[in-house]
């Protein structure tokens, strides 16, 4: 008899980054809060099968009420290509070819 094997996520394969939170519950939040840091609320790691941080991320609202996903990227020039998936289909960013503002 053959034990199954569990079937991998992909987390495991290594297809899909894993999140990994600066502050993992409320308590983080609040000592951040009181350290001054504000900035650092928000902001996820994701990190590749090495544990290596690729992009750190956070959302946004501004006071026109638009919301800006932030992306800081901690590879080389030229790794990261952002996907937006909205109701016209798919739009695509590589870090080569968008323009600074």
């Amino acid at each position: 008899m053959t034990q199954s094997q569990p079937e991998l996520s992909p987390y495991d394969t290594g297809a899909r980054c894993e999140p990994k939170l600066w502050q993992p519950d409320g308590e983080a939040v609040a000592a951040v809060m009181h350290s001054g840091a504000v900035e650092d609320i928000g902001n996820v790691d994701f990190t590749n099968d090495e544990d290596s941080t690729i992009v750190t991320v956070h959302v946004s609202r501004s006071d026109d009420g638009m919301y800006t996903v932030h992306l800081m990227p901690m590879c080389r020039d030229g790794q990261i290509r952002v996907e937006f998936h909205g109701e016209n289909g798919l739009f695509m960013i590589d870090s080569g070819t968008s323009r600074p503002v």
